[in-house]
């Protein structure tokens, strides 16, 4: 199987971003192949920022993502964290 294009990438996090947290308006602010530190296996690190509404106010807020290179399965996520580039 192919690694994931960073087109691929972008799809499979909007698809993860509108099932945990109905966001569909995101950039990709960081996105990284490499080895995955526990298994060696390829991943993307991604992170993701999008607004937040609360009650009537908007807020920036950001994301982190570690996303299988080849199925897109998440392996982690963080919420209002980010990946150190």
């Amino acid at each position: 199987k192919e690694i994931m294009t960073l087109a691929d990438v972008r799809k499979k996090i909007g698809e993860h971003l509108k099932t945990t947290l109905d966001i569909e308006d995101f950039s990709i602010d960081f996105a990284k192949q490499e080895k995955y530190f526990l298994d060696d296996k390829e991943v993307w690190r991604v992170n993701v920022g999008y607004v937040d509404i609360i009650g009537k106010t908007e807020l920036c807020a950001s994301a982190a993502f570690t996303i299988d290179a080849i199925t897109g399965g998440v392996r982690e996520f963080w919420k209002g964290r980010a990946w150190r580039f």
